[in-house]
């Protein structure tokens, strides 16, 4: 009787078709995440290690992850420019409104990972509380927005309100009441001629994202703002923006 001890067994077949789906799997998973490129690698080399076919990549592997690499330091350098390019308008809105008699209901911030530039005015400078008609010195600070609005560039004027139901008025909820005032803005700036239509957009978001969530007087006015965001012409061409 002949020994079949050194054929292959029917099962590893399978197996095998098994790891190379498995192996096509996390390839897939990779083009879709943002997975560092040598944490990749690695797990690639103890895979075919694992399968048998040694611990070295294949050259078509070894040209992709050198390709991953210089792609990722490409985004890496993108983002360090975005923000460098930045800096200098940042500064230059913070210089605007530090000179503003209303400087300290009026705050000016960057978001380095959104790319942005926000201004923040309180209720006190911006409205009368209940209400959404523009108070006449908030107008005036409005207008000091232009010399940094050109024709790229995108715009998102987000209304808050508090917690406290509204009572009253012609506003049924806090969410129809940040969105008159967002609208509000956004109808001067286009009147004026500093935003296009198509540049700019109105978000309500009435007590959904509280500054700060005590229930009190002074937590309250916090809460009761409005922001301007700004999305410069080099990011609002390559890079679309999430909600802030």
């Amino acid at each position: 009787m002949s020994s079949k001890s050194d054929d292959c067994p029917a099962w590893l077949a399978t197996f095998a078709d098994l790891m190379s789906l498995l192996m096509a799997v996390f390839v897939l998973l990779f083009a879709m995440s943002t997975l560092d490129a040598k944490k990749y690698e690695a797990v690639v080399k103890s895979l075919t290690f694992t399968l048998g076919h040694g611990s070295d990549l294949s050259q078509t592997q070894v040209e992709y992850f050198k390709s991953a690499e210089v792609n990722q330091a490409q985004l890496d350098k993108k983002g360090e420019t975005v923000i460098d390019d930045l800096k200098p308008l940042f500064e230059s809105v913070v210089d605007t409104y530090a000179t503003s008699n209303q400087d300290s209901d009026i705050e000016v911030s960057l978001d380095r990972e959104k790319k942005q530039i926000k201004v923040t005015f309180a209720e006190s400078i911006s409205f009368q509380t209940g209400e959404a008609k523009l108070k006449p010195g908030f107008i005036d600070e409005l207008k000091r927005l232009q010399p940094y609005i050109s024709a790229q560039t995108r715009v998102k004027a987000i209304g808050h309100t508090d917690k406290r139901p509204v009572s009253g008025g012609r506003f049924k909820s806090n969410w129809e009441l940040s969105s008159a005032r967002a609208a509000a803005v956004v109808e001067l700036l286009v009147s004026k001629g500093m935003v296009l239509p198509q540049q700019v957009e109105v978000i309500g978001v009435a007590e959904s994202r509280p500054v700060d969530t005590s229930e009190t007087p002074e937590a309250y006015q916090k809460n009761r703002r409005v922001e301007i965001i700004l999305v410069p012409q080099q990011l609002s061409k390559t890079e679309s923006v999430t909600l802030d």
